[in-house]
């Protein structure tokens, strides 16, 4: 039933992207527009206050596309899978954890900040992405990762962040 309410989910917030771009600022920096896909479905998530606020290795909830990460020193993260490029000293992580998708196909993972993230779908092992973008010069958002998903539980770490926090989102790619 949660690989249901995840897919359902996750098809509502696509498909209600024109309520979502609503909710964006009006006035979007130019640089915020000018990733390789468009990423203003995830701008109106990340800009909305409702987004919920997570602790490092929890799982989000079916009817959510993301949260706010709240991370922890590198040092102090028991990563699953150890993180494919060695974290800077004084660096923050965590892990965020999605149920089962209903179906696959290609997702993409959005982050609000700089940071490292590995990908799994296994727990031992991570996934390729197929294609990424990515804009220093957007305020709202810093990159975007695409990875062909299965139909089971994803776990998405991030190591290297400057800061305690980030923004992650991951949606069916338009």
């Amino acid at each position: 039933m949660r690989k249901a309410a995840l897919g359902l989910a996750l098809l509502a917030f696509a498909c209600g992207g024109a309520r979502a771009q609503d909710a964006a600022p009006a006035a979007i920096p130019p640089a915020c527009t000018a990733f390789d896909w468009s990423l203003m479905r995830e701008l109106a998530w990340f800009s909305a206050p409702s987004l919920g606020e997570l602790a490092s290795g929890a799982t989000v909830a079916p009817d959510m596309p993301g949260a706010v990460l709240k991370l922890r020193p590198d040092a102090e993260v028991a990563f699953p899978v150890p993180p494919s490029k060695e974290p800077a000293p004084g660096s923050y992580g965590g892990i965020l954890r999605f149920p089962a998708l209903t179906t696959p196909g290609l997702y993409q993972v959005t982050l609000s900040e700089d940071a490292w993230i590995d990908v799994s779908q296994d727990g031992r092992t991570t996934r390729p992405p197929t294609a990424f973008t990515v804009k220093r010069d957007c305020p709202t958002i810093r990159k975007s990762v695409r990875y062909q998903f299965g139909t089971t539980p994803i776990l998405i770490e991030v190591s290297g962040a400057k800061r305690d926090t980030i923004k992650i989102a991951i949606a069916p790619a338009e």
